[in-house]
This record gives C-alpha cells, sequence and structure tokens, in this order.
C-alpha cells in the first residue's frame, strides 16, 4: 500500500554568484528525523506497520529495504518568494491546519541558524551531564522544546543581563540571531564553564544534594545558574566547596519552611519565596533570586 508523502515547504534563496540555497519552511522535523535514523540514533518503531522492519537500526535492513528507504519521494513545494513576512504568513497557516506546536516547536522549524542550533545542542549536553530530573522538565515539556527555550534564555542573559521575555521576544530574539551572531563562541564557552560548576556544586552536600531540592524547578534553576555564572565571571566561587554547598542548601530549607521564612532574620528567605512565586520569570523576581543567591553563594 502507497501512503501519501508528507510535504516540505522550500524557498530558494540566490546569491550574487548564483550559488542556490534552499531553506526548509515546513518539514524540518521529518527530515531530521531521518538523517537521525539513517546515522543509527534509532531504530524502526516497534508498532510499525512493516512488521519484519521492526527495532531494526537503518545498518540492520537488508538491501531491498535500504534501497526502498532511498528511493522513497516527499512531495516537496516550492514557495515563490523569500520574503520573510510573506514566509511567515505561510508558515503559520500550514500549522494552523494542523496539531498546534509550541512557540518553540515553531522558531525549531522556522530558525536554522547558530542560535537556535547552539540552544539545541547545550540543551541536549546539560542534560547529558547533570543528574536526571535537574532541572526538572515533564516528558511533554522535553518534547515540546521547553528546555531549549529555558537554554535560550540563558544564553541571552550572557549578551543582555538577567531580564524576562515574552514570546514574541523571543521570536525576535532567534530572528535577529540567525543569520549572524556574533557571540555565539563567547555564549558557548560560559554555559559550559556554568554547566561544569554546577554539575560539581549541586551534587554537594552529602546525602541531600542540591539536586534534589526545590533548585531543580526552573525558575530555581535559572536563578543559580546566572549567580554561579556571574560568580565564575570574576572568579569568586568554588565549585566543590562543601561549605558553599551546605550555606545554599540551609538557605533553600528555610525558604521551604513557611515557619522559618517569617521568622526575623530570615528576610532574604522571605523575599526570594516571594520572587519565586508569581510571575518568576519576569525580570524584576529573576534579578531578586539571583542577587540573593550571589550573596548566599559568597556566604
Amino acid at each position: 500500500m502507497q501512503y501519501p508523502a508528507p510535504a516540505i515547504f522550500l524557498y530558494e534563496e540566490v546569491s550574487s554568484d548564483g550559488t542556490s540555497t534552499y531553506h526548509v519552511v515546513d518539514g524540518k522535523q521529518r527530515m531530521t528525523a531521518v538523517f537521525e535514523f539513517v546515522t543509527g540514533l534509532f531504530p524502526v518503531a516497534d508498532d510499525s506497520l512493516v512488521s519484519h522492519l521492526r527495532g531494526k537500526y537503518f545498518e540492520q535492513l537488508n538491501e531491498d529495504d535500504r534501497t526502498a528507504f532511498w528511493t522513497y519521494q516527499f512531495s516537496v513545494e516550492y514557495l515563490p518568494t523569500n520574503e520573510e513576512t510573506i514566509i511567515n504568513t505561510i508558515f503559520e497557516r500550514i500549522n494552523r491546519n494542523t496539531a498546534k506546536l509550541t512557540r518553540q516547536e515553531l522558531r525549531h522549524a522556522r530558525f536554522s541558524g547558530a542560535f537556535v542550533t547552539t540552544a539545541e545542542d547545550l540543551a541536549d549536553s546539560m542534560s547529558k551531564t547533570f543528574p536526571e530530573g535537574f532541572p526538572r522538565f515533564e516528558s511533554q515539556s522535553r518534547k515540546q522544546m521547553k528546555d531549549v527555550e529555558l537554554v535560550a534564555n540563558l544564553m541571552l542573559y550572557f549578551e543582555e543581563g538577567i531580564r524576562g521575555y515574552s514570546q514574541d521576544e523571543l521570536d525576535q530574539a532567534f530572528g535577529d540571531r540567525d543569520s549572524n551572531w556574533d557571540f555565539a563562541e563567547t555564549a558557548r564557552r560560559r554555559f559550559t564553564e556554568t554547566v561544569a560548576c554546577l554539575n560539581s556544586l549541586i551534587r554537594l552536600p552529602g546525602t541531600n544534594p542540591l539536586f534534589k531540592t526545590r533548585l531543580r524547578n526552573q525558575a530555581d534553576f535559572y536563578s543559580l545558574f546566572t549567580a554561579t555564572s556571574e560568580l565564575l565571571a570574576h572568579g569568586s566561587v568554588s565549585c566543590s566547596d562543601q561549605a558553599t554547598a551546605v550555606r545554599v542548601a540551609d538557605f533553600i530549607a528555610i525558604v521551604e519552611d513557611e515557619q522559618m521564612r517569617t521568622l526575623r532574620g530570615n528576610e532574604k528567605a522571605l523575599e526570594y519565596f516571594a520572587a519565586a512565586r508569581s510571575n518568576s520569570n519576569d525580570t524584576g523576581p529573576r534579578k531578586v533570586r539571583t542577587a540573593i543567591l550571589i550573596e548566599i553563594l559568597r556566604g
């Protein structure tokens, strides 16, 4: 039985020297899945309609099946323009008639430059470095690329400082950095350094490590990340210091305890809790939490 080939929408951009570059407007995830299957990143699904292929990786397919794979034809639609506003309108209309994607999934499909690819690469690297569940994302949220969106926020912090972003502002940030992003190397270096430092710190202290506390929540993780990065930039944080981890753990325990955080002398814990409770991703609350964690980390 022949099944209709999923459409891929492209537009062509021709340079002054006659070189043609084709940009994928819709279908990027399908193409990525094809490339990943060929390189052996995953096997044929166990519920595949073709029973003899179930569970097999590409290299395990017989010659006829590999030939059939390579000769399969996708239907391709070429869009007659490369004007960004028209392309965006077409893309939104295409997706309006299918399953609704998150804004980050739409960015993944629309953009292909250094910013989006770095965000996705660092999100993957971060998940492989930290203990499972730190920072915490439900499986559906990860499928919807919420982890990539958080990483994008952290990369923007390196450029613009601590601030909150609306979804429209994130669209603009991705678009502004899609064709040219001079800050890429610096952002990648600082991100990698901060993750390495945190990976040591959050495994302390003792039997109650920081990665099991509320710091795994996305809002709290953002603040721990930015506070650590700020101190790393000035060489004033020890990534494997037991005493530092104990201070942070003690502070977080007070934040979590309603009676303790309201006692005299624990005003910082109360302030932190308030900044994490409502509008936690806005600029103001993010700055408050980061500033307090910097004090705690410094001792």
